[in-house]
């Protein structure tokens, strides 16, 4: 009781203009009709704006969880072509279906990292060694082709962006499938050089370009881009063209890991020719 008079006495005047305003703001609203319009309409937009932004929260929630379900069936889908497409191949040879497997499988990740802006770029991603990423595994997106994993710790993988002045594709153009190499100069973001192209290939502006299938990185046609210029330089045998990526590397958030259940094989292969 003591401490109630003490609050009193060092805040009465305060306390008391407070209720002397509280009680001046009802009797205002109360009998004034214009005031309580206005009173009550900024209560309203005050509630309305509140709820709007409640509802934008739980909408933006609901997306994450939405986009990591999504990302699941798309493993699940890919997962599942690249085994229908690999199984018809072998069906075509007459392969008894006991040899009969699947050849690559996708690990959803998303992107917590990423530069275009150097010479030497690249991404980060929360998924490692944990998750079965591993070094030298390619990495995709829904709109095409994004690196190349170089190293892995155990929750996290740093991937070689395209956007790097060492990196080195295998990609095709055309109905045709001429194939040859994808280099980044380091200068635009948006563009890719296509090299080694020979100029008897029938290659114009408009061409897709896509992976060709001769690297273990990448599964066969994936869209890389289209060709927006075509040069045939005087004195050599091939083209110089330039493609413009179809994926937006400035905008990345949501890859897949792409694992080639059959990589070592082809590498112990490599290793007895090289012997």
């Amino acid at each position: 009781m003591r401490g109630l008079y003490q609050l009193f006495a060092a805040y009465g005047n305060f306390l008391l203009f407070l209720a002397l305003e509280g009680l001046s703001l009802v009797l205002l609203l109360q009998y004034n009709y214009r005031q309580q319009a206005i009173y009550d309409h900024s209560l309203l937009l005050l509630s309305s704006s509140a709820e709007r932004q409640v509802d934008q929260l739980g909408d933006y929630i609901n997306l994450r969880d939405e986009v990591l379900k999504l990302q699941g069936e798309n493993q699940q889908l890919k997962q599942a072509l690249e085994s229908a497409k690999f199984s018809n191949a072998v069906q075509q040879d007459t392969v008894s279906n006991d040899s009969l497997e699947q050849l690559y499988t996708y690990i959803p990740a998303n992107v917590i990292g990423n530069s275009i802006n150097n010479t030497i770029n690249y991404i980060r991603l929360d998924r490692g060694r944990k998750h079965g990423v591993a070094p030298n595994m390619g990495v995709i997106s829904a709109d095409g082709i994004v690196g190349v994993v170089r190293a892995v710790s155990e929750h996290y993988a740093s991937v070689m962006s395209l956007l790097h002045r060492q990196t080195r594709i295998k990609a095709a153009v055309g109905s045709d499938g001429y194939f040859g190499t994808l280099r980044w100069t380091g200068k635009d973001p948006q563009y890719m050089q296509l090299e080694a192209i020979p100029k008897h290939a029938p290659v114009e502006v408009g061409d897709t370009v896509y992976t060709s299938g001769y690297s273990q990185l990448f599964p066969e046609g994936i869209m890389v881009g289209t060709v927006s210029e075509v040069k045939p330089p005087p004195g050599r045998n091939f083209y110089a063209i330039q493609v413009k990526l179809r994926n937006d590397l400035g905008k990345l958030r949501y890859v897949y890991v792409v694992n080639n259940l059959m990589r070592e094989e082809h590498e112990e292969l490599d290793e007895t020719i090289n012997e």
